[in-house]
């Protein structure tokens, strides 16, 4: 039997947040912990109970689900954040893995893909919607091939965690990092924590994003 997911859920629409409950019924191991309808109620719910997931919306009142997750993380640096929303924009989808969300879909995706996140994200590991990573693809090559700052020297990550660097670019996750590697997949998650520390952040996707910029990988 699958370990117990405890997820929590943001969002200000309750025709949604219903819907959503609707599709959590269909994860046999999903225990939810808490339905929101701002972001300060979920705010003040998951630092009180915290869940292993939380699935939130950007666009709440009190407070957006950017700030929501930023000061969630500050002290529950466990949870696993989800983002699911209408939202697009470059600069929120951005902030939002910035503030540390580990996957973001919108809100046309499927339940399927919905259930696929969150399990995802409980193992650590990131869903994005197509057109979100596609997004992040464009990102990487906005890249100026002129650019004067050359950060790499600022990081310092051994030959093995810059090799599994430039697989998290590529979009491999960590079981395929290990099969690839043939090494264990416990190794592979021990060199993914040291290279957001060294690189300074939340998420791998950030990881991959700053890795490009820097100059450390090569972007695809």
């Amino acid at each position: 039997m699958s370990a117990t997911i405890r997820v929590a859920i943001s969002d200000d629409e309750m025709p949604y947040r219903n819907a959503i409950q609707r599709t959590l019924g269909l994860m046999p191991e999903c225990q939810i912990t808490g339905v929101y309808k701002d972001g300060q109620e979920a705010l003040d719910g998951c630092l009180a109970d915290p869940p292993d997931v939380l699935l939130t919306d950007i666009n709440m009142p009190r407070m957006n689900g950017i700030e929501l997750v930023q000061r969630l993380l500050k002290k529950e640096k466990d949870v696993r954040v989800v983002v699911l929303t209408i939202n697009e924009e470059d600069d929120v989808v951005f902030e939002a893995f910035r503030a540390g969300a580990l996957g973001y879909l919108l809100k046309t995706s499927t339940p399927q893909e919905v259930i696929d996140a969150i399990r995802l994200a409980h193992r650590g590991e990131a869903k994005i919607t197509p057109r979100i990573a596609t997004k992040v693809v464009e990102d990487f090559r906005r890249v100026k091939e002129d650019d004067e700052t050359d950060d790499s020297e600022l990081y310092v990550l051994s030959d093995r965690e810059t090799e599994i660097l430039e697989l998290i670019a590529k979009g491999m996750r960590n079981k395929e990092i290990a099969l690839h590697l043939s090494i264990a997949e416990k190794t592979v998650k021990n060199h993914v924590s040291n290279i957001l520390k060294a690189l300074q952040v939340n998420s791998r996707t950030e990881a991959a994003m700053k890795a490009v910029r820097a100059k450390l990988v090569q972007g695809n």
